[in-house]
This record gives structure tokens, sequence and C-alpha cells, in this order.
């Protein structure tokens, strides 16, 4: 195996964790969390953000490192030029990737801590319920941010998947 090989299979591997991570949270983690009590909600939120979060940072950025490795490894008559259907999908796909990691990135550093920021117990009923809606904000959010990310990470799969093809 070159080590062109080695790369790419380096990257499909991050690549196909990444995807799997993301329809994990989408298809699985969010509906199962549906029917836990809401106590139990916040702590297994918690966990499984904080995993997720560097699970995926860690799998995109050894995804992005084995395409820029393939880049300077691949055969110099093929053109990376946006006019070229290979450089047009490499374009996509660093796009993609770049979208991702600000998605990733924001999650874990905005979106994630909001949903755990802690209230003191001596509240009364109206400030509860300024906590409570901020909270129900927060995953909201949370929840249009893993939605994307799953949608751009299934975009960015299928431009892959065309570089077989010579590209978009």
């Amino acid at each position: 195996m070159t080590w062109g090989g080695v790369w790419g299979y380096c990257g499909l591997m991050a690549w196909t964790v990444y995807v799997g991570g993301a329809l994990v949270m989408e298809f699985v983690w969010r509906p199962a969390q549906e029917h836990l009590p809401m106590a139990q909600i916040g702590v297994a939120c918690q966990k499984m953000g904080r995993r997720y979060r560097w699970i995926a940072l860690l799998t995109l950025v050894v995804a992005g490192a084995s395409a820029a490795a393939e880049l300077a490894l691949r055969d110099p008559t093929v053109s990376l030029s946006v006019n070229s259907p290979y450089g047009r999908t490499v374009v996509a796909l660093g796009a993609c990737w770049v979208a991702l990691v600000g998605i990733v990135s924001m999650m874990t550093f905005f979106a994630h801590p909001a949903l755990h920021v802690r209230t003191t117990s001596d509240l009364d009923p109206d400030a509860r319920a300024v906590a409570r809606e901020r909270v129900a904000r927060a995953i909201r959010r949370m929840d249009r941010c893993l939605r994307a990310e799953l949608v751009l990470a299934l975009v960015a799969t299928l431009v892959l998947a065309t570089l077989s093809a010579g590209g978009i």
C-alpha cells in the first residue's frame, strides 16, 4: 500500500466514524432522550455531548489531514482548476469540511455549554420559568445544529462519492 493509499484509508475510516456518529446522534440519541425523565436528559446530554464533540473534531481533523495528504500526493497531471470536475469537487469538499468544523466547534464551545448552565434552587417561579425557557432555547439551538451537521455531512458524502466518476 502506498502512502497515498494509507492516507486515503485513514481519511475514509475517519469520515465513516464521523458520519456514523452524526447519524446516531440524530436517529438514535435524539428520539431516545424524548422518553427520559427531565433530570436524566440533562446528565445524559452532557455526557453524550462531551464524548461526541471530541470524537467529531478528531475525526474531522484526521479526514482533513488525509485529504491534504492525498492532494499533495495526487497525480500532477490532474488539474485543481475550478474549471475541471476534480477541482470543483475538491473546492466543494473543502467548503463542506470548513462548514462542518465550524458547526462542530460552535456546538462544542457555545451551544453545548449553554445547555448545562446551573441555576440556583432558590429562584422565584418567574425566574425559574425564565431559566427553563433559556434551556429550552438552547435545546432547540442544539437540535438545529445537529440536523444541519448531519445534512451537510451527507451532502459532503455524496460529493465525495462523485470523485470515483471524476467529480462534479
